[in-house]
């Protein structure tokens, strides 16, 4: 999948761009530093998703998704906020044609998982509060996403209890390390029971296991599990 990297700050973007690098299937296209710049380059090169870094402080992040929303003859791609928190401004960008949200805070494994399901077509809405009603009481915009169909919600049945706890903790982003100590598993534990989802399920990979989720309400709105006790499932 190729990626177009947006952001004010040159050293953010080349930290973006080390993540994005450690995945085979990411090609990392080019990189812009403002609206017209980004405009420019999505249209020359054709990113399955623009990834932005939304905090930039001299970059207007509502200009630039509607720059990028699609025209006769011409598709849009994904664009995926990086935020620090949500605000009005972020609400804003996801009506605009945002497809999806993720904390700067997010764990590469996330930031990885969140790119790709934009890529997919499918919406990321992870970050506190983005589930949340605005000042005015009025709902959070939802960018569109696909959800699964009876047969893919069906297979969820076959997971044991403790088999939900890991698939939602992996739609989170959180790596085995991590999962082993929220749960109070042993890694190798950990890691059986992603293959047995994965293999239920019939997934190819991690990616895969995260997709699910979200296609089939399996993972949290906003997701900040890690150390404030096990998600419901």
């Amino acid at each position: 999948m190729r990626v177009l990297l947006v952001g004010d700050r040159a050293i953010t973007r080349a930290g973006i761009r080390a993540v994005l690098d450690r995945d085979a299937a990411i090609e990392v296209v080019g990189e812009a530093s403002d609206v017209t710049d980004a405009e420019h380059r999505a249209a020359e090169l054709s990113p399955d998703v623009v990834l932005v870094d939304a905090q930039s402080p001299d970059l207007d992040v509502v200009r630039l998704v509607a720059a990028l929303a699609p025209r006769p003859g011409r598709g849009a791609p994904g664009a995926l906020l990086m935020v620090h928190r949500t605000d009005e401004s972020v609400r804003t960008a996801l009506r605009a044609g945002a497809r999806g949200v993720v904390l700067s805070r997010a764990t590469p494994a996330h930031l990885l998982s969140a790119v790709h399901m934009v890529s997919a077509g499918y919406a990321v809405l992870e970050a506190p509060g983005a589930s949340e009603p605005a000042a005015d009481g009025s709902p959070w915009p939802a960018p569109p996403c696909r959800q699964g169909s009876a047969e893919e919600r069906s297979r969820a049945e076959l997971l044991t209890r403790r088999e939900r706890e890991v698939l939602t903790l992996l739609a989170c982003g959180l790596s085995n390390a991590e999962m082993s100590a929220e749960l109070v598993l042993g890694e190798s534990t950990v890691k059986s029971h992603v293959q047995h989802l994965l293999d239920k399920l019939e997934l190819r990979n991690r990616v895969h296991a995260v997709i699910y989720a979200h296609r089939n309400g399996l993972a949290p709105a906003a997701c900040d599990c890690c150390g404030r006790g096990r998600p419901a499932v």
